[in-house]
């Protein structure tokens, strides 16, 4: 081999090995500052999709009211979570107690009712002192969240056999 090939040779070596490094480094570094985290990141729901189409500040004004409410049943809804997360949990008890179990889970169910009727309220009572072209906007903006996403029949969805022939066009 001559020399000239072998220092590009060596060269090119190099430099894929720093870039592999540097990779490993980033990935390295990327993993442990998301393991740092100590909450996942929140999920945005359909009541701020729903606001996407009011102006401002009602939708700012609106959204901190979601932020607000959100306080309001936390504790609750973290009762719900932990009731549900004890009754899922005993089922896996060599003799569960499906009484117990069952009992836990309607108590989550009436929580969780609670909190929900405590959220649909206030929203309700916001929305009453708006615009009412700013209701009419929200109204849409709830029904269209609300509504059903139109799926794909179970034959569309299912892949054509792999022996099936091609469609031709007989024109």
């Amino acid at each position: 081999m001559r020399p000239r090939w072998l220092v590009i040779g060596l060269i090119a070596s190099l430099a894929l090995n720093l870039f592999l490094i540097g990779a490993g480094a980033g990935v390295i570094a990327l993993g442990t500052r998301m393991a740092g985290r100590s909450t996942p990141p929140r999920q945005i729901g359909a009541l701020f999709w729903a606001t996407e189409n009011l102006p401002q500040p009602a939708r700012r004004d609106m959204r901190l009211m979601f932020r607000d409410v959100r306080g309001e049943v936390k504790a609750d809804t973290d009762r719900s979570l932990a009731l549900r997360t004890a009754a899922w949990a005993a089922i896996a008890d060599p003799k569960p107690d499906t009484a117990a179990i069952d009992q836990k889970l309607a108590e989550s169910r009436q929580i969780d009712i609670g909190a929900r009727a405590h959220v649909e309220q206030r929203i309700v009572d916001y929305a009453a002192h708006m615009s009412p072209a700013d209701r009419t906007i929200f109204a849409a903006g709830m029904r269209r969240v609300l509504s059903p996403r139109p799926t794909a029949s179970p034959a569309a969805r299912a892949p054509a056999p792999a022996n099936a022939a091609a469609p031709t066009n007989a024109s």
